[in-house]
């Protein structure tokens, strides 16, 4: 009886020495390191154990590199880590590198170098990563082949001056409404607003004044190069300071409305709009100043975010709505 035990104990672990063999990969077509079992129980495999292959999975937290021409998966925008803290990954629509207009080829770089000379904007930079308002401005270049683009822009900002956002929005969509430009913005040209009645434009809600503006900025785009005449190549290639002294020459377009439309349309990097409330909010805030500083001071304050005021600039707003937001949720917090 003892022997024969012995015999089968002897048996069984010839047989299991034999199955905990490992055959190799391609003798049976498994992965060393993974178990066979059904599809979604236990078939993840050990990270040790994974052999080099270029098409294998990456390991979990991991995002696969993203090819020059195609951009990531929204996934991998997720996962991937920032190169510097407090700088967030660009958003899926985005390319690997995010710039801003054409002077800034690269925004994270850009600003690791702000952030270099300046500790306090550091501090907001890395608290708020790479705001979206950045890679909107990048994606709205991609309609600089549009006709009239630029002035679509100033007539939307002279609509806007002085009001409350949601009045100039009703103004400026009754005003794309008269001339057909509901569904195709191009339409919303000079010599549209110039075909118009004037008692048509009031009735949108335009005051006599802002419909004289209007109608001297579409004379302006109408007007020959040579005569002084605006237009969007001549924009895009002017100077800060051509285009500045253009567009100032306009009745109804003051420094903010130029500094708006270099930020924005534009895109130029190194624009500080010293008259604009909530940049100097920002800068009182984030510095600590006991008052709202003056145009000199801001100046002073800003010289450390050249060559790219404008990024600063953003953060400056940023760090205003911020506050703004804070006193709000502790109002309802009291309540």
């Amino acid at each position: 009886m003892h022997r024969g035990l012995a015999v089968s104990f002897s048996s069984l672990a010839r047989r299991l020495t034999t199955a905990l063999v490992v055959r190799p990969a391609h003798a049976s077509g498994a992965v060393p390191g993974v178990s066979k079992s059904p599809a979604g129980f236990g078939s993840r495999p050990r990270r040790a154990s994974m052999p080099p292959n270029k098409r294998a999975r990456p390991a979990s937290g991991a995002s696969p590199p993203a090819s020059p021409a195609t951009p990531g998966k929204a996934t991998a925008a997720k996962r991937s880590r920032p190169s510097r803290p407090g700088v967030s990954p660009p958003a899926a629509s985005d390319s690997s590198v995010l710039s801003f207009g054409e002077e800034v080829r690269d925004v994270r770089a850009a600003l690791a170098a702000m952030s270099d000379r300046d500790p306090v904007l550091a501090g907001v930079i890395a608290e708020a990563g790479v705001l979206p308002r950045i890679a909107q401005c990048q994606t709205a270049r991609a309609a600089t082949h549009e006709p009239h683009r630029a002035f679509r822009a100033l007539a939307r900002a002279i609509v806007f001056q002085q009001l409350h956002g949601a009045a100039a929005a009703t103004i400026f969509a009754r005003l794309a409404a008269l001339v057909g430009a509901e569904a195709d913005a191009t339409r919303l040209s000079p010599k549209a607003i110039l075909s118009a009645e004037a008692s048509r434009l009031r009735a949108c809600g335009l005051s006599q004044r802002k419909l004289e503006y209007l109608r001297g900025l579409a004379e302006a785009f109408t007007a020959a190069p040579e005569g002084g005449g605006l237009g969007d190549a001549a924009l895009e290639s002017a100077t800060d300071e051509d285009a500045r002294a253009k567009l100032e020459a306009l009745r109804g377009v003051g420094p903010w409305t130029v500094d708006m439309f270099a930020m924005f349309h534009l895109n130029r990097a190194d624009v500080l709009p010293v008259g604009d409330f909530g940049v100097r909010k920002g800068v009182m805030l984030t510095y600590g100043l006991p008052s709202m500083p003056s145009p000199a001071k801001m100046q002073a304050i800003a010289e450390n975010w050249r060559p790219t005021r404008t990024l600063a600039s953003f953060y400056m707003w940023h760090a205003a709505d911020a506050a703004k937001d804070a006193v709000k949720k502790a109002k309802g917090k009291k309540a």
